[in-house]
């Protein structure tokens, strides 16, 4: 993997990220691999990434019915996620569950443009810049057991989305992207990962780029890819072996412990109102054994 044109005065004077969002999020794929980037590349500039992504999550605060429990809303955890995590960046990414998976509809539209104004400003406030991300594309030739329902339904959902979801995710994406002044900083995922998409299904028309709505391994790299180059001036010209097959590299295990293990950690920390709760050490514990893992990753990486 190649490094090209970057110097450490290039880099942000940043040192804690926290990103918010939902469970492309929370899984945190694309998150361990900057973490590994960073790490292999460059040690001395040390960056703390928090995940705190929460499955089933919304900014809008809407839930379809039949959702098995109602989506939890990230402002009734963002005061205190904040509070707690201190952060010098927040990275938000949400879209994808607050269009609830029908066909267009302006106030649903609209909880979401106010959801995430709303979020941007309370970023702000607690002196925090605020980058929000674009909701990724869907994929509903991708779709593992949902089915996908035309348009003209009483009801739509996780499980029986609108066949046609992706054009509605298009509308928020290019919302997202208008909101340079108010942002800090606007990242477009949408367009790069349905170029990355369609170039592949020009080599294998039944390429699956994920379960419809959470990109794969490949399209987690494609996000890190863009963060890289939209937020740190970094280009990368290659895919690191580990994307394909990270069960042969020690070194990404190692990220990929650690990331879970504070992830999890922090999410618990801070508190979410997702009914399914995961089991995590305290906080500070989880702290110390992370450290130990850093100090085992710099020796893996002399």
């Amino acid at each position: 993997m190649t490094l090209l044109s970057v110097t450490k005065s290039a880099l942000p004077l940043v040192k804690r990220i926290v990103f918010l969002g939902d469970s492309i999020t929370d899984e945190g794929t694309f998150i361990a691999y900057l973490d590994a980037y960073f790490k292999q590349h460059l040690p001395d500039v040390y960056f703390t990434l928090i995940n705190l992504g929460v499955s089933s999550e919304t900014v809008s605060g809407l839930s379809e019915s039949d959702h098995p429990f109602p989506r939890p809303c990230l402002h009734d955890r963002l005061a205190r996620a904040l509070v707690e995590s201190k952060p010098d960046w927040v990275v938000m990414g949400y879209g994808m569950n607050d269009a609830i998976y029908s066909p267009f509809s302006e106030a649903r539209f609209q909880a979401y443009q106010q959801g995430m104004l709303q979020a941007i400003q309370d970023i702000q406030q607690m002196g925090a810049k605020a980058i929000v991300m674009t909701p990724p594309p869907f994929d509903v030739k991708s779709l593992n057991e949902a089915v996908p329902l035309p348009d003209g339904q009483e009801a739509y959902s996780f499980m029986t989305p609108y066949a046609q979801y992706n054009d509605v995710l298009r509308r928020y994406a290019d919302w997202v992207l208008s909101l340079n002044t108010e942002a800090d900083a606007v990242v477009n995922l949408y367009d790069p990962l349905l170029q990355h998409r369609e170039q592949e299904r020009k080599l294998d028309a039944d390429f699956r780029s994920g379960d419809g709505v959470h990109p794969n391994a490949a399209g987690h790299w494609v996000m890190a890819k863009t963060l890289l180059s939209e937020l740190f001036n970094i280009t990368v010209e290659q895919e690191p072996d580990y994307v394909q097959h990270p069960e042969e590299s020690q070194y990404f295990q190692l990220i990929w412990q650690r990331h879970q293990l504070l992830s999890s950690a922090w999410k618990e920390h801070v508190g979410h109102t997702n009914i399914h709760k995961v089991d995590a050490l305290p906080l500070e514990l989880a702290k110390i054994q992370g450290e130990d893992m850093n100090r085992r990753l710099r020796m893996m990486g002399m």
